[in-house]
Protein backbone atom coordinates (compact mmCIF):
# COMPACT_ATOMS: atom_id res chain seq x y z
CA UNK A 1 0.00 0.00 0.00
CA UNK A 2 1.07 3.60 -0.38
CA UNK A 3 2.80 4.74 2.80
CA UNK A 4 0.31 7.30 4.11
CA UNK A 5 -2.86 5.14 4.16
CA UNK A 6 -0.82 2.16 5.34
CA UNK A 7 0.42 4.09 8.37
CA UNK A 8 -3.09 5.42 9.00
CA UNK A 9 -4.40 1.86 9.24
CA UNK A 10 -1.51 0.44 11.26
CA UNK A 11 -1.81 3.24 13.83
CA UNK A 12 -5.22 1.81 14.75
CA UNK A 13 -3.92 -1.73 15.16
CA UNK A 14 -1.68 -3.36 17.75
CA UNK A 15 1.00 -5.94 16.92
CA UNK A 16 0.04 -6.16 13.26
CA UNK A 17 2.82 -7.29 10.95
CA UNK A 18 3.36 -5.51 7.66
CA UNK A 19 2.68 -8.69 5.68
CA UNK A 20 -0.72 -9.41 7.23
CA UNK A 21 -4.06 -9.03 5.51
CA UNK A 22 -6.25 -6.25 6.85
CA UNK A 23 -10.02 -6.29 6.38
CA UNK A 24 -11.85 -3.02 5.75
CA UNK A 25 -15.62 -2.62 5.77
CA UNK A 26 -16.65 0.62 4.06
CA UNK A 27 -20.14 1.89 4.85
CA UNK A 28 -19.91 5.21 3.05
CA UNK A 29 -19.31 6.15 -0.57
CA UNK A 30 -16.37 4.76 -2.50
CA UNK A 31 -14.94 6.84 -5.36
CA UNK A 32 -12.56 5.29 -7.87
CA UNK A 33 -10.92 7.97 -10.04
CA UNK A 34 -8.74 7.64 -13.13
CA UNK A 35 -6.78 10.58 -14.53
CA UNK A 36 -4.58 10.51 -17.62
CA UNK A 37 -1.60 12.60 -16.57
CA UNK A 38 0.51 12.43 -19.71
CA UNK A 39 0.63 10.71 -23.11
CA UNK A 40 3.89 10.43 -25.03
CA UNK A 41 5.13 7.92 -27.63
CA UNK A 42 2.13 5.58 -27.09
CA UNK A 43 2.76 5.54 -23.33
CA UNK A 44 0.28 7.08 -20.87
CA UNK A 45 0.71 7.75 -17.17
CA UNK A 46 -2.50 6.95 -15.33
CA UNK A 47 -3.20 8.18 -11.82
CA UNK A 48 -5.58 5.91 -9.91
CA UNK A 49 -7.15 7.13 -6.66
CA UNK A 50 -9.42 5.12 -4.38
CA UNK A 51 -11.36 7.13 -1.77
CA UNK A 52 -13.10 5.20 1.02
CA UNK A 53 -15.51 6.93 3.40
CA UNK A 54 -16.78 5.71 6.79
CA UNK A 55 -14.26 2.90 7.09
CA UNK A 56 -14.18 0.20 9.75
CA UNK A 57 -10.95 -1.77 10.21
CA UNK A 58 -11.89 -5.35 11.17
CA UNK A 59 -15.34 -3.87 11.87
CA UNK A 60 -13.93 -2.40 15.12
CA UNK A 61 -11.72 0.65 14.47
CA UNK A 62 -13.27 3.65 12.71
CA UNK A 63 -11.67 5.97 10.17
CA UNK A 64 -13.62 8.77 8.52
CA UNK A 65 -11.71 8.52 5.25
CA UNK A 66 -8.87 6.65 3.57
CA UNK A 67 -7.43 7.88 0.28
CA UNK A 68 -4.99 5.71 -1.70
CA UNK A 69 -3.32 6.86 -4.89
CA UNK A 70 -0.70 5.58 -7.32
CA UNK A 71 0.54 6.07 -10.89
CA UNK A 72 0.58 3.30 -13.49
CA UNK A 73 2.30 3.13 -16.87
CA UNK A 74 -0.09 2.22 -19.69
CA UNK A 75 1.26 0.93 -23.01
CA UNK A 76 -1.41 2.20 -25.43
CA UNK A 77 -0.22 0.02 -28.30
CA UNK A 78 -0.66 -3.15 -26.23
CA UNK A 79 -3.43 -1.61 -24.10
CA UNK A 80 -1.77 -3.04 -21.00
CA UNK A 81 -0.23 -1.64 -17.85
CA UNK A 82 3.47 -2.50 -17.73
CA UNK A 83 6.15 -2.44 -15.06
CA UNK A 84 9.66 -1.06 -15.46
CA UNK A 85 10.92 -4.11 -17.34
CA UNK A 86 7.97 -4.05 -19.75
CA UNK A 87 6.11 -7.03 -18.32
CA UNK A 88 2.31 -6.83 -18.43
CA UNK A 89 0.44 -6.42 -15.15
CA UNK A 90 -3.05 -6.27 -16.68
CA UNK A 91 -5.49 -4.34 -18.86
CA UNK A 92 -6.86 -0.96 -17.77
CA UNK A 93 -10.30 -1.20 -16.21
CA UNK A 94 -11.69 2.12 -17.39
CA UNK A 95 -11.29 1.86 -21.18
CA UNK A 96 -11.23 -0.48 -24.19
CA UNK A 97 -10.72 0.28 -27.86
CA UNK A 98 -14.07 -0.62 -29.50
CA UNK A 99 -12.29 -1.38 -32.79
CA UNK A 100 -9.74 -3.70 -31.10
CA UNK A 101 -11.38 -5.62 -28.26
CA UNK A 102 -9.30 -8.08 -26.20
CA UNK A 103 -9.36 -11.65 -27.53
CA UNK A 104 -10.55 -14.57 -25.44
CA UNK A 105 -7.93 -15.93 -23.01
CA UNK A 106 -5.93 -12.69 -23.12
CA UNK A 107 -4.66 -11.29 -19.82
CA UNK A 108 -6.90 -9.10 -17.68
CA UNK A 109 -5.12 -9.17 -14.30
CA UNK A 110 -1.67 -10.58 -13.57
CA UNK A 111 -1.87 -12.20 -10.12
CA UNK A 112 1.80 -13.30 -9.87
CA UNK A 113 2.73 -10.60 -7.32
CA UNK A 114 -0.02 -11.84 -5.01
CA UNK A 115 1.22 -15.39 -5.53
CA UNK A 116 4.71 -14.40 -4.44
CA UNK A 117 3.20 -13.08 -1.21
CA UNK A 118 1.68 -16.48 -0.43
CA UNK A 119 -1.72 -16.52 -2.13
CA UNK A 120 -2.78 -19.50 -4.20
CA UNK A 121 -4.59 -18.19 -7.26
CA UNK A 122 -4.38 -17.75 -11.04
CA UNK A 123 -4.30 -14.89 -13.53
CA UNK A 124 -7.64 -13.45 -14.59
CA UNK A 125 -8.11 -13.75 -18.36
CA UNK A 126 -10.86 -12.78 -20.79
CA UNK A 127 -13.62 -15.39 -20.79
CA UNK A 128 -16.26 -13.71 -22.94
CA UNK A 129 -16.70 -10.64 -25.14
CA UNK A 130 -20.25 -9.87 -26.23
CA UNK A 131 -22.63 -7.18 -27.45
CA UNK A 132 -25.74 -9.01 -26.27
CA UNK A 133 -25.67 -8.20 -22.55
CA UNK A 134 -28.74 -6.05 -21.75
CA UNK A 135 -29.23 -5.49 -25.47
CA UNK A 136 -32.89 -4.51 -25.01
CA UNK A 137 -32.48 -2.21 -22.00
CA UNK A 138 -31.36 1.30 -21.20
CA UNK A 139 -28.64 1.37 -18.56
CA UNK A 140 -28.72 4.03 -15.86
CA UNK A 141 -25.65 5.46 -14.15
CA UNK A 142 -25.17 8.51 -11.91
CA UNK A 143 -23.70 10.32 -14.89
CA UNK A 144 -26.45 9.64 -17.44
CA UNK A 145 -28.57 6.95 -19.06
CA UNK A 146 -26.90 4.90 -21.81
CA UNK A 147 -28.54 3.20 -24.77
CA UNK A 148 -27.70 -0.29 -26.10
CA UNK A 149 -25.68 -1.90 -27.51
CA UNK A 150 -22.92 -2.21 -24.95
CA UNK A 151 -19.56 -3.94 -24.91
CA UNK A 152 -19.61 -6.70 -22.28
CA UNK A 153 -16.37 -8.34 -21.14
CA UNK A 154 -16.23 -11.00 -18.44
CA UNK A 155 -13.24 -12.69 -16.85
CA UNK A 156 -12.43 -16.24 -15.97
CA UNK A 157 -13.36 -17.43 -12.47
CA UNK A 158 -10.29 -18.34 -10.43
CA UNK A 159 -9.79 -19.55 -6.86
CA UNK A 160 -8.14 -17.35 -4.24
CA UNK A 161 -6.67 -18.88 -1.09
CA UNK A 162 -4.46 -17.26 1.56
CA UNK A 163 -3.28 -19.05 4.67
CA UNK A 164 -3.48 -16.88 7.81
CA UNK A 165 -2.02 -17.34 11.26
CA UNK A 166 -5.46 -18.08 12.70
CA UNK A 167 -7.06 -19.81 9.71
CA UNK A 168 -7.37 -18.98 6.03
CA UNK A 169 -9.11 -16.69 3.56
CA UNK A 170 -10.80 -18.37 0.62
CA UNK A 171 -12.81 -16.88 -2.25
CA UNK A 172 -13.55 -17.11 -5.96
CA UNK A 173 -12.54 -14.09 -8.03
CA UNK A 174 -14.53 -12.97 -11.06
CA UNK A 175 -15.03 -9.66 -12.86
CA UNK A 176 -17.29 -8.24 -15.53
CA UNK A 177 -17.28 -4.87 -17.26
CA UNK A 178 -19.85 -2.97 -19.36
CA UNK A 179 -18.40 -0.38 -21.76
CA UNK A 180 -20.00 2.31 -23.89
CA UNK A 181 -20.30 1.07 -27.47
CA UNK A 182 -19.07 4.28 -29.13
CA UNK A 183 -16.20 5.41 -26.91
CA UNK A 184 -15.22 2.25 -25.03
CA UNK A 185 -15.50 3.99 -21.64
CA UNK A 186 -16.44 1.82 -18.67
CA UNK A 187 -19.95 2.70 -17.54
CA UNK A 188 -20.58 0.00 -14.93
CA UNK A 189 -19.24 -3.31 -13.69
CA UNK A 190 -18.50 -5.63 -10.81
CA UNK A 191 -14.87 -6.46 -10.09
CA UNK A 192 -13.17 -8.24 -7.21
CA UNK A 193 -9.63 -7.31 -8.19
CA UNK A 194 -8.08 -5.16 -10.93
CA UNK A 195 -4.53 -4.11 -11.83
CA UNK A 196 -5.33 -0.68 -10.37
CA UNK A 197 -6.53 -2.22 -7.09
CA UNK A 198 -3.43 -4.42 -6.84
CA UNK A 199 -1.20 -1.39 -7.36
CA UNK A 200 -2.89 0.14 -4.29
CA UNK A 201 -2.44 -2.99 -2.17
CA UNK A 202 -6.07 -4.11 -2.52
CA UNK A 203 -5.90 -7.83 -3.24
CA UNK A 204 -9.60 -8.71 -3.14
CA UNK A 205 -12.88 -6.94 -2.61
CA UNK A 206 -16.62 -7.31 -2.79
CA UNK A 207 -18.63 -4.32 -3.99
CA UNK A 208 -22.35 -3.69 -3.90
CA UNK A 209 -24.09 -0.40 -4.57
CA UNK A 210 -27.16 -0.37 -2.34
CA UNK A 211 -28.53 2.84 -3.83
CA UNK A 212 -28.34 1.40 -7.36
CA UNK A 213 -29.93 -1.82 -6.11
CA UNK A 214 -32.76 0.20 -4.53
CA UNK A 215 -33.31 2.10 -7.78
CA UNK A 216 -33.39 -1.19 -9.67
CA UNK A 217 -35.96 -2.59 -7.27
CA UNK A 218 -38.12 0.50 -7.76
CA UNK A 219 -38.02 0.03 -11.53
CA UNK A 220 -39.09 -3.60 -11.18
CA UNK A 221 -41.96 -2.68 -8.85
CA UNK A 222 -43.18 -0.19 -11.44
CA UNK A 223 -43.06 -2.91 -14.09
CA UNK A 224 -40.33 -1.16 -16.08
CA UNK A 225 -38.44 -3.98 -17.74
CA UNK A 226 -36.33 -2.20 -20.32
CA UNK A 227 -34.42 0.06 -17.97
CA UNK A 228 -31.73 -1.10 -15.55
CA UNK A 229 -29.45 -0.10 -12.69
CA UNK A 230 -26.42 -2.33 -12.11
CA UNK A 231 -25.61 -2.67 -8.37
CA UNK A 232 -21.85 -2.33 -8.79
CA UNK A 233 -19.41 0.42 -9.71
CA UNK A 234 -21.26 3.02 -11.79
CA UNK A 235 -19.98 5.97 -13.78
CA UNK A 236 -20.41 9.09 -11.64
CA UNK A 237 -18.71 11.78 -13.72
CA UNK A 238 -16.35 12.17 -16.64
CA UNK A 239 -15.09 14.84 -19.01
CA UNK A 240 -14.95 12.47 -21.96
CA UNK A 241 -17.18 13.76 -24.75
CA UNK A 242 -19.75 11.20 -25.90
CA UNK A 243 -21.59 11.31 -29.25
CA UNK A 244 -25.01 12.93 -29.15
CA UNK A 245 -26.67 9.71 -30.34
CA UNK A 246 -27.34 8.45 -26.83
CA UNK A 247 -26.52 11.42 -24.62
CA UNK A 248 -28.65 14.18 -23.19
CA UNK A 249 -25.61 16.41 -22.78
CA UNK A 250 -21.91 16.28 -23.59
CA UNK A 251 -19.23 17.43 -21.12
CA UNK A 252 -15.96 19.13 -21.90
CA UNK A 253 -13.30 17.01 -23.52
CA UNK A 254 -10.51 15.51 -21.45
CA UNK A 255 -9.49 12.35 -19.68
CA UNK A 256 -10.96 11.90 -16.22
CA UNK A 257 -13.24 9.21 -14.83
CA UNK A 258 -15.15 8.79 -11.58
CA UNK A 259 -16.92 5.68 -10.36
CA UNK A 260 -18.90 5.35 -7.17
CA UNK A 261 -20.30 2.51 -5.10
CA UNK A 262 -22.10 2.58 -1.77
CA UNK A 263 -20.41 -0.24 0.09
CA UNK A 264 -17.31 -2.28 -0.44
CA UNK A 265 -15.44 -4.83 1.65
CA UNK A 266 -11.74 -4.81 0.90
CA UNK A 267 -8.88 -7.00 1.99
CA UNK A 268 -5.58 -5.20 1.95
CA UNK A 269 -1.98 -6.09 2.64
CA UNK A 270 0.37 -3.50 4.11
CA UNK A 271 3.57 -5.17 2.95
CA UNK A 272 4.57 -2.77 0.21
CA UNK A 273 7.04 0.05 0.51
CA UNK A 274 6.92 0.46 -3.30
CA UNK A 275 4.07 0.49 -5.80
CA UNK A 276 3.49 -2.65 -7.81
CA UNK A 277 2.62 -0.76 -10.95
CA UNK A 278 5.93 1.10 -10.92
CA UNK A 279 8.11 -2.03 -10.67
Amino acid sequence: MPERPRNLILERLNDTKTDELVSLVVRGDVFLTFRILNIQNEIALVNTTLELNDVWIYNRHYLKKIVMSTILTLDLKRMEYVNDNGSAIGRPTFLVFPWELPPKKSLLVNMSDVGRLGAVTQDLVVDNVSYSKWVDAKLNTYYRTFEPPYIYISSSQVPFYWKLSDGYYSATIWNYYIYDFDMGVLITGLFDVTPEFLALGVINGDSYDYLAAKKMDELQKKGIRHELWNPGFNLYDTNIEFPETSSTATPNTGMRYFFTVSLVVLLLTAIFTRRWGRG
